[in-house]
C-alpha cells in the first residue's frame, strides 16, 4: 500500500474498510480491551462543548465518537461523516446518527 499514491491509495482504503465493516466495532472493544468506549467518552468530555454545539465528526467509521457525542451533549447538532459507505451502514444499525459522505482529503 505505501507505493500507491491519490485515488489508487484511497480506493485501497476503501475496501479495506468495506470488507472489515461488519467486524470493526468488534474489534475495537477485542483490540482494547473495551478502553475504546473510555476513550471516546474522555474525548469528548475534554472537548467542553456548549450544550448546542455543532461537531463533525470526520473519519467516524461507523460513528461510536460521534454517538457519544449526543449522548454528553444531546442539544449539540452532531454530523458523522466518513468515505466508506458499508460503514456508514453499519453504523446506521446501531442507531441514528446524521451520517454524511465524506472524504476528508
Amino acid at each position: 500500500m505505501t507505493q500507491l499514491t491519490g485515488k489508487e491509495r484511497a480506493t485501497y482504503v476503501q475496501n479495506m474498510f468495506t470488507r472489515i465493516a461488519k467486524r470493526y466495532d468488534l474489534m475495537n472493544r477485542l483490540m482494547t480491551g473495551g478502553q475504546d468506549i473510555q476513550w471516546r467518552r474522555r474525548v469528548i468530555q475534554l472537548t467542553h462543548l456548549p450544550q448546542k454545539a455543532r461537531l463533525l465528526d470526520v473519519g467516524t467509521g461507523t460513528g461510536d465518537l460521534a454517538r457519544e457525542a449526543l449522548s454528553q451533549f444531546p442539544q449539540a447538532k452532531v454530523i458523522a461523516a466518513d468515505f466508506t459507505l458499508e460503514m456508514m451502514r453499519v453504523g446506521q444499525g446501531n442507531g441514528a446518527l446524521n451520517f454524511a459522505s465524506a472524504d476528508a482529503l
